[in-house]
Order: structure tokens, then sequence, then C-alpha cells
């Protein structure tokens, strides 16, 4: 039904109709519970922001693209800022305000159509694809956060980090942290910045 609403949004927004879309998106959050299909709820939200950029209010688009970028971080959802076109909407968020820096870094990236950095390797096979709750240890990889620090950030255990920490120098072929962090880059699972000094 969300995915719905958004055709319905994106027809609205196309006939310069943007009040209308936002009234539209407002059933979507309705509907859609927060831990609900993260894809539909970031498309919603890049929806959103547009139509409060064609209504010139930046603020409210502001707002929507971090909210988008705040729904996308858990899963690394690239995707729907590509597919609406978000470029316009991510130049009206403040980047130095963004809670999520790398995630926008990397899409920015995409949208501008600058390449994956070239690598050796071959990508991750589907067997070796880390999952949801890899991904998210990971993003804490590049940075000084112990594994406790990081079982605190997640609210998880100790046993728990450690557990896909184990996965993820597994799956990445990694033997240790900045060896997992250098080949998240290459595969774009991180942001390519320079990489700080962490512990192991």
């Amino acid at each position: 039904m969300g995915a719905i609403c958004n055709a319905r949004a994106v027809i609205c927004i196309a006939d310069g109709d943007p009040a209308s879309a936002l009234d539209v998106l407002q059933e979507v959050r309705d509907i859609t519970p927060p831990a609900g299909p993260a894809f539909t709820l970031v498309e919603a939200h890049l929806l959103a922001g547009t139509a409060h950029l064609r209504l010139g209010d930046r603020n409210a688009a502001a707002a929507a693209a971090e909210a988008a970028l705040a729904t996308a971080e858990p899963d690394r959802l690239i995707f729907p800022f590509a597919m609406t076109e978000a470029a316009e909407l991510l130049d009206a968020l403040p980047h130095h305000e963004t809670a999520h820096g790398a995630l926008l870094a990397d899409i920015v990236d995409l949208l501008r159509g600058a390449s994956a950095p070239r690598t050796d390797r071959e990508p991750l096979s589907q067997s070796d694809e880390l999952s949801p709750s890899e991904l998210r240890v990971l993003r804490y990889l590049p940075t000084n956060l112990t594994r406790t620090e990081i079982a605190q950030e997640l609210h998880v255990s100790s046993n728990t980090v450690n557990t896909h920490i184990r996965n993820v120098y597994a799956k990445l072929g990694a033997r240790d942290r900045s060896a997992a962090v250098q080949r998240a880059r290459q595969l774009r699972l991180l942001s390519n910045r320079p990489l700080p000094t962490s512990s192991k």
C-alpha cells in the first residue's frame, strides 16, 4: 500500500502539485510502522523532501532528507536516492549538520556518477554478503570505539559484537580491524575516507 501511495505522490509532483503529494505521503507514514519496509519509508521521505523543495520550504526539505538518511542508514539503502533523483534535495541538507555523513558521501558520489574504487579482488559472493546486523557493526570499525563501546552504542551484548566482527573479518577476508575497514571501503560498504587510528 505504501508503494502505491509513493507512486501517487510521484504523479502529483510531476503534475506540479507538491501540496497534494505531501498529503498522499502522510498516508504512507501513517500506515507504515517505523520498523516497516525501510525502502518504502526512505522513498516517502525523499519524495516529501522534493515536494517541500517545490513549495520553497528548504528547512522542511532538509529535515525530510535527514529522515531518509536515518531510515536508510541501518541497511545502507542507496537505491531509493538514485531512483528518486535526490541530488537536488540532498543539496538542501547542510552536510556538516547530518548525523549520516559517511552514507551521504557515498550517495552523493553515486549520484554524481563516481565509479567505485578499483580493486584487484572480486566482490563478495552472495553467500559472503554482510547481514544488516554485521553492516551496523562494520559502520563503527573505522572509529576509535572499543568493542564494548560499540556494543553500548548498538544496545547489544559484547558477545554479539564479537560474533559480528568475527563474521565480518571472515567474509571480508581480513585479519584485523584496519584490513576489514580497507576492504569494506574498496567494496563501498564504508565511506572512502582516511582511516583513523582504531583499536583492534
